[in-house]
């Protein structure tokens, strides 16, 4: 589709993360309206306008309840405790309060939701309610969708820079594909960011601490002129890695990160907004690295001794030391421009929202992870040496242009309508180079084209009774192209290798539906009950071993069928808000990643359909204001998270007959069937408290934070490899500080993360041979305690 077709093109106005990009409303309730946005948004009831800032949201002032929270879950603005959806939604205070600064830092005020971190952004996993997507592959999209003021990324990695600017971010749980698509199988986390304010304002931000971070942002909004607002922010961050190369006395895992996003709110005729967005960010990081948790004796790696790396290191959980003689290097730079048209048309709106991400990506990681000479043939002694060892270098480019029109109905009427048209095209390369010990060297393309319809009605069949009901229809188109372009590699039968080039392309056709039925206990008093259908489109296993077969025979949509019954709540005078919600979700033909040993011992990965499984449980959120001055957010969740049917697993590495590991044909598989899914603890719990300390005789108040997020015992890794259970384990966080806010607007606040420094691994597995083996782990920062300080002034 040319630029020229669309409905509105997008403009780059200036740069920032890549979680901060286009900006829609603020988040809390009641906002007052911006006077550079004539133009109601689309989503906002009667009285909220588009281009509010939450910082202006506060609405009344404090009258010791909890404020009312507003929240996007079924794309119009709506009251958190109305939404029939299992949400957890984290206002820009509390992000602040809690020391919420990247995706990973979620999983501790979000029940069921865990996040897998590997070696690089590209392996990572999010997970809800168990389920969550790790693979290798470009042509596989994930299970939770990351949304960025209603775009959705591409590649999940591109979840992995930071958040700035944020007003707002839900987690909504459970499938989401009706009215977010069909990369939503398992849930969203949606991301609002920030809005031009009504006022000129401004701050600059610094972090500075223990572990040697230092952070500074900037921020400046307001009107420019009658129908003109603007929003314009920077970063720059710099933190120094915390594990220890021996070979080169570096200190690796660390990040440099810079980038700025602007944002400009247009009024051109009464009852049009327009709202162009552009965002830039870079980040470069030097790792993350495994370090070893454990080696027994004689274990070694292509034909190398492990004890040559482990010279003045001592193997163990707490291990932050290694020997590496390549250091790695990742690099990040993504940049998205949205543009965002509001028409009112009188008792609806028509939304046009156009979106174009461009985000690159590349690594080199040290393959055999050691620090001395590899040989070239493991098994042959008089083999060449390489002084060297092995290393691994991949690039990847996304681009992704979208478009999606929605027609909502405003005011308030008995029954609620939106209807919409959504388009997308995205294109995915990677170039792979990896040796020379197990040499392979492939460049590839993924692409994917998707047309969809989708609306939802709601009707207020009484004042008290309320049904809900979406429907879906998406079309996908995909493509792959391969070519092996490994040196002195030979053709065989068939064109196995793709020496030349293997390509393969497919469609799919889905429908996906929810309903839901909602009963006003009373006026602070919902429960609902839901049914939802989730998918997942197919894709193809474009990873080191694509061959023919795999070009005709793309791995299968997964898709899911979800029940789930909850009840919302508020009570005692507004001070307290209790939301449980219980679920049973099924899931069909899983897309799993996994790797199958060749007869030479090359390890290849690949993708599987896991046949069936099933994630149920009750979750649990909690929000009290006992007092004017404190605050309490609780969350816990049970989740059993199982494999019904997975017959044909590949095997983990070194797995023997005796442990269920059996021969078929060329390769070995394993029986799954009703093993714990990956990264899935049973219980996982939070509480945090914010207490208020008046101070009337100073320019400024006083505040305490405290947090402990905990977890039941998981296994990292979906094969069950012995050694991949990380024990179950809590983290305490806190701060002190003081906030200039009723005579100024200033914050400092002292902060120790991981007080009690508890040690846990995000990544286990073994490294080496099948025969000696030595466990690696990836050793996350916030896996160690560090102290710091978090300032801002503004204006």
């Amino acid at each position: 589709m040319q630029m020229k077709h669309v409905l509105l093109a997008s403009v780059a106005i200036a740069t920032m993360s890549p979680l901060s990009s286009a900006a829609q409303t603020g988040a809390i309730a009641p906002a007052p309206p911006s006077p550079t946005s004539p133009v109601a948004s689309p989503l906002a009831p009667p009285g909220q306008q588009q281009g509010s800032n939450t910082s202006e949201a506060a609405g009344p002032q404090d009258n010791g309840s909890l404020e009312e929270i507003v929240v996007t879950a079924q794309k119009r603005e709506q009251s958190l405790q109305s939404v029939p959806v299992a949400v957890t939604a984290i206002t820009a205070d509390q992000l602040e309060a809690r020391g919420v600064v990247a995706v990973t830092d979620v999983a501790r005020v979000s029940p069921s939701l865990t996040i897998t971190e590997n070696t690089n952004a590209t392996g990572n996993s999010i997970n809800l309610r168990g389920i969550g997507t790790f693979s290798f592959s470009i042509g596989i999209e994930p299970s939770v969708a990351i949304v960025v003021d209603d775009v959705a990324l591409l590649q999940q990695a591109q979840a992995f820079s930071g958040l700035n600017d944020i007003a707002r971010l839900e987690v909504l749980r459970g499938p989401q594909g009706t009215l977010f698509g069909k990369n939503a199988s398992a849930g969203v986390i949606n991301i609002v960011t920030q809005g031009p304010t009504s006022t000129l304002t401004g701050s600059v931000g610094a972090v500075a601490t223990t572990d040697d971070q230092y952070r500074i942002e900037g921020m400046i909004s307001g009107p420019v002129a009658q129908g003109v607002g603007f929003r314009l922010n920077a970063f720059y961050d710099d933190r120094d890695g915390y594990v220890k190369n021996l070979n080169t006395g570096n200190k690796l895992n660390g990040e440099r990160s810079y980038g700025a996003r602007a944002r400009v709110d247009l009024d051109p005729v009464n009852n049009l907004n327009i709202a162009l967005t552009g965002t830039y960010t870079n980040t470069k990081t030097d790792g993350q690295v495994r370090t070893f948790r454990s080696v027994n004796p004689g274990a070694t790696v292509f034909g190398a001794p492990v004890a040559n790396s482990i010279v003045g290191i001592t193997p163990s959980d707490t291990n932050y030391r290694i020997r590496l003689d390549t250091e790695p290097e990742n690099r990040s730079k993504q940049a998205m421009f949205t543009g965002r048209a509001t028409l009112d048309l009188g008792g609806a709106n028509l939304v046009s929202i156009t979106a174009y991400q461009d985000w690159r990506f590349r690594f080199i990681e040290d393959l055999d992870t050691l620090g001395s000479p590899t040989l070239l043939v493991p098994t042959n002694p008089a083999s060449t040496v390489l002084p060297f060892g092995s290393a691994a270098l991949a690039s990847f480019h996304a681009k992704n242009f979208t478009q999606e029109l929605r027609l909502v109905s405003s005011g308030s009427r008995r029954l609620d309508y939106l209807f919409a048209l959504f388009y997308a095209n995205g294109d995915t390369t990677r170039d792979l180079n990896r040796g020379p010990n197990a040499a392979t060297a492939w460049n590839a393309s993924a692409s994917t084209e998707t047309f969809a319809a989708f609306g939802q009605l709601t009707y207020d069949v009484t004042d008290t009774t309320h049904i809900d009901g979406g429907l879906r229809f998406n079309r996908e188109k995909i493509g792959a192209i391969f070519q092996n372009v490994t040196a002195g590699a030979v053709p065989v039968a068939n064109n196995a290798t793709c020496l030349t080039q293997c390509s393969g392309r497919d469609s799919d056709n889905q429908v996906t539906y929810k309903v839901s039925v909602r009963q006003d206990l009373t006026d602070a008093v919902m429960a609902y009950a839901s049914y939802s259908t989730g998918y997942k489109g197919q894709g193809f296993d474009i990873s080191t071993g694509f061959n023919p077969t795999r070009a005709a025979n793309p791995v299968r949509p997964e898709t899911s069928n979800a029940y789930e019954i909850g009840v919302k709540s508020r009570f005692l005078d507004n001070k307290v808000q209790l939301n449980v919600t219980g679920f049973w979700t099924d899931f069909k033909d899983f897309q799993a990643q996994g790797a199958v040993t060749l007869p030479d011992g090359t390890v290849n990965p690949q993708l599987s359909n896991v046949g069936k499984l099933r994630s149920k449980g009750v979750e649990a959120e909690l929000s009290a204001k006992p007092t004017r001055a404190l605050r309490i957010d609780a969350s816990a969740a049970y989740t059993d998270a199982k494999i019904r049917d997975f017959t044909n697993a590949p095997c983990f590495g070194g797995q023997t007959l005796a442990q269920g590991c059996r021969p078929a044909g060329n390769t070995t598989l394993q029986d799954l069937s009703g093993a714990q899914l990956a990264n899935s603890p049973k219980f996982k719990y939070n509480i945090a408290a914010t207490y208020d300390v008046a101070l009337p005789s100073l320019p400024f108040d006083g505040f305490v934070t405290a947090e402990f997020a905990h977890q039941s015992r998981v296994k990292l890794d979906l094969l069950g490899s012995p050694v991949s259970y990380q024990d179950s384990y809590g983290v305490v966080n806190g701060s002190i500080g003081i906030d200039g806010r009723k005579d100024g607007n200033f914050r400092v606040a002292l902060f120790v993360n991981n007080l009690f420094d508890q040690e846990y691994a995000t990544s286990l597995g073994y490294t080496g041979s099948s025969n000696f083996q030595a466990v690696a782990q990836l050793l996350p920062r916030n896996s160690r305690r560090y102290f710091g300080i978090r300032t801002r002034v503004g204006f």
